[in-house]
């Protein structure tokens, strides 16, 4: 059997002076020792920490009238919504499906940042999120879910559209007890008491 000789090093024999001289030298320097703080700057930072910590609580969500504002505007757009879905089906307008999911969706980023007067006008809205988003009952998808994927805006999904569209036979079938009139009754309380 041959024995072949190891593979040889390119660099084996290259030296780089350079880098052991870089080395040598910060190993030769003194130790850097950082200076104190000044005792005033100290104190002064040391208020300023303690002034933060006291406005805190009040640097939160702060106590707000919604008439006028973007929040007002969507409750009332997403109303005009449900109503126009009452009386037509718009389950393949694309404008429609957009523009509602859109809307929803705004609605949804300004109640996060709006705190409502009225602990009422609250519970209200919370009850609408819910009932949007477990409707309809044992499917797979809610309603909710497709309008917070931007169904209707990035994509149309047909179990969306068909929401739509057995919202809007069931307030033909059943005015009176749809879910399109109990939502909209949610929002006539809720703009009664904003």
């Amino acid at each position: 059997m041959v024995d072949f000789p190891s593979p040889i090093d390119p660099f084996e024999h290259v030296r780089i002076a350079k880098v052991k001289e870089t080395i040598e030298e910060k190993e030769k320097r003194e130790p850097i020792i950082p200076k104190g703080v000044s005792k005033k700057l100290f104190i002064y930072f040391t208020f300023l920490k303690i002034v933060s910590n006291i406005l805190a609580p009040f640097r939160q969500k702060t106590i707000k009238s919604i008439d006028g504002t973007p929040l007002h505007k969507e409750i009332v757009t997403i109303k005009s919504s449900l109503n126009s879905l009452k009386e037509k089906n718009l389950c393949q307008d694309l404008e429609f499906l957009n523009y509602f999911a859109f809307v929803w969706l705004k609605f949804l980023k300004d109640y996060d940042y709006y705190v409502l007067k009225n602990a009422e006008a609250t519970k209200l809205i919370q009850k609408l999120v819910d009932e949007i988003n477990l409707y309809p009952k044992n499917a797979e998808f809610s309603l909710g879910y497709y309008i917070s994927e931007f169904a209707g805006y990035k994509w149309i999904p047909f179990p969306y559209m068909e929401m739509l569209q057995n919202l809007h036979i069931e307030n033909t079938k059943d005015p009176e007890n749809s879910h399109l009139t109990k939502w909209i009754e949610i929002i006539d309380k809720l703009l009664k008491l904003l």
